[in-house]
């Protein structure tokens, strides 16, 4: 299924396409637009977790970047459609579980927790350039 005939509700918003999205200069910035554009038309929830937020905030956080960085964050946490799953005790236990099984991949911890959130809401769809994504099957969307 391609990027122009999404029917689902809910897309998982990783940290990369964040940065595509922020940075004229990254690779995937014009696959960032074009994406958002259609998610933006379908109307889909985007789900994130508040480990990628935190990881929003670091990638952001130098000095060139810091205001933006704010008002990015600010605005994922007011949107609507925008759902922050929280980073609780289960969660990250899960998470580092799963880090642990798999060591031969070179998956983050913050990779393994998005996965988690993923299987469990049924989620196959990621607004990422990172393989990451597609080695524990799902489908990232700025390589499409």
């Amino acid at each position: 299924m391609g990027v122009n005939s999404l029917t689902m509700t809910e897309i998982f918003l990783d940290t990369s396409y964040v940065i595509a999205l922020s940075s004229v200069k990254d690779h995937f910035h014009q696959k960032a637009l074009e994406t958002a554009e259609k998610i933006q038309a379908e109307k889909s929830k985007l789900i994130t977790t508040r480990a990628v937020m935190l990881e929003i905030g670091n990638a952001l956080s130098g000095f060139k970047h810091r205001t933006a960085a704010v008002k990015l964050l600010n605005a994922l946490e007011s949107d609507p459609d925008v759902g922050i799953v929280s980073l609780t005790e289960s969660l990250y236990s899960q998470g580092f579980s799963l880090f642990c099984k798999r060591q031969n991949k070179n998956w983050g911890l913050v990779d393994c927790i998005s996965f988690v959130v993923m299987q469990e809401r049924k989620i196959f769809y990621a607004l990422t350039a990172d393989e990451h994504f597609q080695q524990a099957g799902f489908r990232a969307m700025l390589r499409d």
